[in-house]
């Protein structure tokens, strides 16, 4: 059964990493596969692009940021705009509310991924329906 075309240039994707380079390199991945891409450098700054009146179907965020990180960027997503789908990326092994979002690996992308990677994990989590992150994801 082959699965429905995707108009990928209908999807925005908000990448949410406060090291500039990897947000970029994300972004490039993204829009080299179709998909147009918004950046914020800290969950302060989602927040703000999330608030405007613009269609986001994903934010791929990043864990460990400063300012507002990625779980409550995630828990004040699920309260002002739940059908925004989130995935949580990150390269620290040793925090406590990583082993919490592990627990999800549906939402959840290790760094360093492929481009390959990024893209499939994408494509799972916008294909699959969207009920909302677990609590234990969005504490």
């Amino acid at each position: 059964m082959s699965s429905p075309h995707i108009d990928r240039h209908a999807q925005t994707i908000l990448v949410v990493e406060d090291a500039e380079t990897i947000r970029k390199m994300v972004c490039a991945m993204l829009a080299h596969d179709g998909y147009k891409c918004l950046e914020a450098s800290d969950g302060a700054e989602a927040l703000e692009i999330v608030e405007r009146p613009q269609p986001i179907h994903l934010i791929l965020t990043d864990v460990v940021m400063p300012r507002v990180g990625g779980a409550e960027l995630a828990r004040r997503i699920a309260q002002i705009r739940p059908e925004i789908r989130i995935i949580f990326m990150s390269g620290y092994s040793d925090d406590p509310l990583l082993h919490r979002v592990e627990r999800t690996p549906n939402n959840f992308l290790a760094k360093p991924f492929t481009a390959s990677a990024l893209m499939g994990k994408v494509r799972q989590v916008l294909d699959e329906p969207w009920f909302g992150l677990p609590r234990t994801t969005a504490c």
